[in-house]
């Protein structure tokens, strides 16, 4: 395989997508006030008056991406889906490879979007705006990028399955465990002003599952949407 056309057709494959997204902004919107409307459910059902709201805080800043992320992963494929050309694309001289590049990198900058969106509104919601947030920005970065590759492979997996709306959850979630409950313990000792020995050895756990996803999933994808 060559990488330099892998690089370029990905390339090309993402300019298409931000095109297409740019265009038909509402499912993004949507999925923006629903990550925003997230954060008022928890910060009105969550927060007593003379509560630590930092206790609060791990829980619903990742609960909340990882809804709104699911959400994006269900129209991740919509284009190629509704134009018929999703076998065309995966069959292409270079492969599955760009498809799949592209659709992760395209998930990736969209939860990155949201992201910043939701973390400074849980930040202020919950009074926690002064929480060290070096180490939750680097457990964030690695946690959306384990979902990113994973919800492709899964998402990529599930476009000819009945009720895949239904059923992407269930499969994406338990393979998601680890990066998701380290990822909450890293913001929850940040938080509490914890141990950075042990912030460290939980960003450590989430770069050796990432390494792991990203070597995995692109061969997986391969295999199976291959001839």
């Amino acid at each position: 395989m060559n990488p330099s056309l892998v690089l370029r057709l990905t390339w090309l494959l993402l300019k298409k997508d931000l095109r297409v997204a740019a265009r038909s902004r509402e499912t993004w919107v949507l999925v923006l006030l629903f990550a925003i409307l997230c954060v008022l459910v928890f910060a009105f059902g969550f927060l007593r008056e003379g509560g630590d709201g930092a206790e609060v805080v791990p829980g619903a800043l990742w609960v909340t991406l990882q809804f709104s992320a699911t959400v994006a992963l269900m129209r991740l494929f919509s284009a190629e889906e509704e134009a018929g050309a999703l076998t065309t694309v995966s069959r292409s001289v270079a492969g599955s490879a760009p498809l799949f590049f592209s659709k992760a990198l395209m998930q990736l900058i969209f939860t990155g979007g949201v992201t910043l969106t939701v973390l400074p509104l849980v930040l202020v919601f919950f009074g926690a705006t002064a929480m060290p947030i070096g180490p939750t920005l680097a457990a964030l970065l690695l946690g959306l990028l384990g979902q990113a590759v994973v919800g492709t492979l899964v998402a990529g997996l599930m476009l000819r399955v009945r009720q895949r709306d239904v059923l992407l959850p269930l499969v994406l979630y338990p393979i998601l465990a680890p990066t998701l409950i380290a990822g909450v313990k890293v913001t929850a000792i940040s938080a509490s002003g914890g141990d950075p020995e042990v912030i460290a050895t939980w960003l450590r756990l989430m770069v050796v599952f990432d390494a792991v996803f990203v070597l995995a999933c692109p061969w997986l994808y391969a295999r199976a949407s291959g001839p």
